[in-house]
Formats: structure tokens, C-alpha cells, sequence
């Protein structure tokens, strides 16, 4: 019985450190959910602006006059080029599970991929035709200007006409407690013209096909800056939402232990009492 009491004691001692590192993981992670949560709604904002501003001038563009931007043209290849978007810490849950089962359906010994968080890249470096790992770290150090360089590294990429188009695998934020592993392509740009637009024509400083070339490259950036955020977002409540069911489960694991723990010990002192009041019965009487 001694014995099993200090077993208890032992497990309810190593659960509460693992309550505690868990707890202080939740209450990071809180924290960089919400400054990810309001750059991700800043974001939005300027995303749809953005969307807004392209889609009027492309309407009023007449392209069988003039050039495409290179991230409209329609390549001849047909091989397609993708970015997996994964965490590079652990610790968040079924998010990573979710990305790969996604990821399963597209990646396959004939696919380039273009890695950013290393828990994708050690799991497929070896799966896949070509790693690029040039952007491994990209989420952790998130900002426009690398948004920027890194749409012109896919640029630069996309105009050797290699591939059909650029894919990207990401997790779509939907709520705090719910994110969804999805895949979206980004080039070639896709538009469609909306005739509401064309009823009333803008004025526009300066040739409205110059001003589209000059705004879909920052509409690009714009959009690949808004999955970057949400991928990250997505992490940071992932890992959150596991942090705070992991503290859940260890107070209500320390709870049934130490009820264990009292029952063991009640009954200890129970026979102990019964012990001694049957040594007395049984003691000779002494006159």
C-alpha cells in the first residue's frame, strides 16, 4: 500500500510539470495568435482593396492589344510547380496531419515542390522529384518585403515556362477552432471581367493598361502576404487549441489520482484502526 501511494505521488508530481510546461506553451501561443489574428484582418482589408483596384482596370483592358503580364500567360508545360506550407514545431495537434493527407493526393515522385517549415520538407525532401528549401523559414520571419521577394523568386520561376502553373498547399483559417488544409493556384492569375465595372469608367492617371501592369504584381504580393498569414495563424490556434486540451486533461487526470491517492490512504489508516482495535480484543486481560 506504501508503495502505491508513492507511485501516486510520483505520477501526480510529473503531471503537474507537464500541466505547467503545457499551460506556459498555451499562453505563447495565445499571444501569438492574436498579434497573427490582427495582421491577418489587417490583411484582409488591404487584400480585397487590392482585388478591387485589379479587377477594374483589368476589365478595361483590351489584351488581344496588348501584352499579358507575365503572370497571366498560359505556359505550354504540363508540369506543376508546388508550395507546401507546414509548421516547423510540433506540439499543434492534427494541423500537420491534415496538410499531409492533403498533400498526399498531390506530391508524388514527379512533382517540384517549393518548401516553407521544415516538417514538410523532412518528411518529403526524399518523396519528390526536386526540393526548393530556399524558403524553409520563410513563416518565421514574415514580413511584406520578404512576401515581395519571394513572388518574384515565383516570377522568376514561372517566365522559364517550366511549369503548367504554381499551386499552393496551405491551411485555410476558418474560425479559432476550426482550420481546413487546402490547395489554391495562384499562377497563372485567373480574373474575370465584372460588367457592373464597366457601366461607369474610372479615370485612371495615365494608360489603364500601364496601370494594371503596375498594380497585378502588388495584388500578387497582397495575396501570397494573406495565405502566408493564415497558414500561420491557422498554426498558432492549432497549437493553442492542443496546448489548452492537453492542460484540460492533465487537471482532470491529477484529479482522479488524487482521489485514488485519498481512497488508498483512507483505506491505509482503516485497517490500521482495525488493526489495533483487534490486537486490543485479542490481548490477554492483566489483574
Amino acid at each position: 500500500m506504501a508503495d502505491n501511494l508513492l507511485s501516486l505521488k510520483k505520477r501526480i508530481s510529473t503531471i503537474e510539470s507537464i500541466k505547467k510546461i503545457t499551460n506556459a506553451m498555451k499562453l505563447i501561443a495565445s499571444s501569438r495568435y492574436n498579434k497573427q489574428k490582427n495582421l491577418f484582418e489587417s490583411n484582409k482589408d488591404y487584400l480585397l482593396a487590392m482585388t478591387n483596384a485589379m479587377n477594374t482596370c483589368i476589365s478595361y483592358v483590351d489584351y488581344s492589344k496588348f501584352k499579358l503580364p507575365t503572370c497571366m500567360i498560359k505556359n505550354d508545360s504540363n508540369k506543376k510547380l508546388y508550395i507546401f506550407i507546414t509548421p516547423t514545431l510540433g506540439l499543434c495537434g492534427s494541423y500537420y496531419y491534415n496538410l499531409d493527407k492533403l498533400a498526399k493526393q498531390y506530391l508524388d515522385k514527379e512533382s517540384d515542390v517549393i518548401f516553407i517549415g521544415e516538417k514538410g520538407y523532412r518528411h518529403y525532401k526524399d518523396k519528390v522529384n526536386h526540393s526548393y528549401k530556399e524558403f524553409l523559414d520563410l513563416l518565421e520571419r514574415l514580413t511584406f518585403a520578404n512576401t515581395n521577394y519571394f513572388r518574384h523568386y515565383l516570377d522568376n520561376l514561372y517566365i522559364t515556362n517550366k511549369y503548367e502553373g504554381i499551386y499552393i498547399i496551405y491551411t485555410k483559417f476558418i474560425n479559432s477552432l476550426n482550420v481546413k488544409a487546402t490547395i489554391e493556384k495562384i499562377l497563372p492569375l485567373e480574373y474575370k471581367i465584372n460588367p457592373q465595372i464597366l457601366k461607369k469608367e474610372p479615370r485612371f492617371e495615365g494608360k489603364v493598361e500601364n496601370v494594371a501592369d503596375l498594380l497585378v504584381p502588388h495584388y500578387l504580393d497582397a495575396l501570397l502576404f494573406h495565405y502566408l498569414l493564415e497558414s500561420s495563424l491557422s498554426e498558432q490556434a492549432s497549437r493553442k487549441n492542443s496546448m489548452e486540451n492537453a492542460t484540460k486533461s492533465a487537471d482532470k487526470l491529477i484529479d482522479e489520482l488524487n482521489l485514488k491517492y485519498n481512497k488508498i490512504r483512507q483505506q491505509n489508516i482503516t485497517n490500521e484502526i482495525t488493526e489495533i482495535i483487534n490486537g486490543s480484543n485479542n490481548s490477554p486481560l492483566l489483574f
